[in-house]
């Protein structure tokens, strides 16, 4: 009875839209609980929540009435919004499992809802959506050296790195997943260089026009500034968080390993970029843990894929019990953080 049960929430249609309603009641408050929003993590000015201005690059300059209060819960959920659809339009076009869910764009919006922190708009989950983006073209890339969808992934994770410079390191990841993916030619690695460069030449030309060159070399400096293991303004609650997502990443690249004779080989390899993408965020976060919310929710949108790939599929009665364990383990940490 358990097995059918998780099998019909993952092939059922109305999964995603129970889903849906159920993180739009968690997400917005009531009116008259406005000392939720005072909580430290949730405030914009929170020790974990944003970057400080030297590693924020436009960011910086956006009102800080969008930073806060509902304004900044409104944004944070369009962009939660956004990345949900992306995900289903991801998964319908390169059929990232083997039979029809939507439970990859269920999982997100379960994530990014318990992940209390993501509730507020911060650089995080506004580049959330062009990373979603720019997987499009990259997964199209498989075994087809293409210059044009290089640019254009790659443009997209340009584009996030203005919001917050840190993203720029990404970049070398992209690399290894199109070499993984046999599509790292000359002109595809001309391509990414171009690309990464063209939103920074249009900045760097304003920046010279309106004679404020200090935040735009600020900017290109904070792409250098590492300040390892500083684990000094790091919360119980959001390293709880950090644990969950990676604990569920574990659990889904163990068993896409264990079962991934029975996928198709294009989708084995994007898998496996994916868990490359994600070993590597989580050492970033580890070893740079101030940066945890601006690559959290890259973190959470592997995570989602994988540990959907797992949840959709999974066939033993011992994985199903593992799922028990782990919604309970999701909502201790949930309640973790409203303390």
């Amino acid at each position: 009875m358990t097995l059918n049960f998780q099998k019909s929430i993952a092939k059922s249609q109305a999964t995603l839209p129970i889903v849906g309603v159920m993180a739009l009641a968690a997400w917005v408050p009531p009116p008259q609980s406005t000392h939720w929003l005072n909580l430290p993590f949730l405030r914009p000015d929170g020790p974990d929540t944003h970057p400080s201005p030297a590693d924020s690059g436009l960011w910086q300059f956006l009102p800080s009435f969008l930073q806060q209060g509902y304004w900044s819960q409104a944004l944070s959920l369009l962009c939660a919004g956004i990345a949900v659809y992306l995900m289903a339009e991801l998964n319908s076009r390169n059929a990232l499992l083997r039979e029809s869910s939507r439970i990859l764009s269920s999982i997100l919006a379960l994530l990014l809802t318990f992940t209390v922190s993501c509730h507020t708009f911060q650089p995080g989950m506004a580049a959330m959506p062009l990373v979603l983006l720019s997987f499009f073209p990259l997964f199209a890339t498989y075994q087809l050296p293409n210059p044009t969808l290089t640019l254009s992934s790659y443009l997209c994770l340009a584009i996030a790195s203005l919001i917050s410079p840190t993203f720029i390191w990404v970049v070398p990841l992209y690399w290894a997943i199109q070499i993984l993916f046999r599509s790292l030619t000359f002109r595809c690695f001309t391509a990414s260089l171009l690309a990464i460069a063209l939103p920074y030449w249009f900045y760097g030309g304003i920046a010279l026009m309106t004679n404020s060159t200090e935040p735009f070399l600020a900017h290109l400096e904070a792409m250098g500034n590492f300040h390892w293991f500083d684990y000094s303004q790091l919360e119980l609650r959001n390293a709880a968080t950090f644990l969950l997502i990676v604990t569920l990443f574990l659990v889904g690249t163990i068993d896409f390993y264990i079962h991934q004779f029975l996928d198709k080989t294009r989708i084995r390899i994007i898998h496996k970029g994916l868990i490359l993408l994600g070993i590597a965020i989580t050492l970033i976060i580890i070893s740079m843990p101030q940066h945890l919310w601006t690559f959290l929710p890259l973190l959470i949108v592997c995570t989602a894929i994988l540990f959907g790939h797992f949840f959709a599929l999974t066939r033993t009665k011992f994985s199903h019990i593992l799922c028990l364990i782990l919604l309970v383990l999701s909502l201790g940490v949930l309640a973790i953080q409203y303390l």
